[in-house]
């Protein structure tokens, strides 16, 4: 994660409020991720680069979120996000995922 052309007082809890802010909105969040970010993770497909993780068809899923634990500590981040999606046929589900992010 990154934020380019500012120094953010609030450090990684500003930068992860306001991601999962705009993950839950649909949109706004992508300034957030450096070019090189890079996805990784047991479930999930790896994805290299900002454009890569932005286009992952899991956000085509979210209908909403909800943040249900967060710690942060200096550069890094942990998040426990509750999200609950509608697949492709319409069917309603919710997944909770543990979350660490590295600024």
């Amino acid at each position: 994660m990154q934020r380019e052309g500012a120094e953010n007082p609030s450090g990684i809890k500003g930068l992860l409020k306001e991601y999962y802010d705009g993950v839950a909105k649909g949109g706004g969040w992508g300034h957030l991720l450096s070019e090189n970010f890079l996805l990784t993770g047991t479930i999930a497909r790896e994805s290299r680069g900002k454009g890569a993780y932005m286009n992952n068809n899991f956000f085509k899923l979210v209908k909403a979120l909800k943040v249900e634990e967060m710690i942060a500590e200096g550069n890094s981040g942990f998040a426990l996000v509750r999200y609950d999606l509608v697949s492709p046929r319409g069917k309603p589900f919710s997944l909770r995922v543990a979350e660490f992010w590295k600024m």
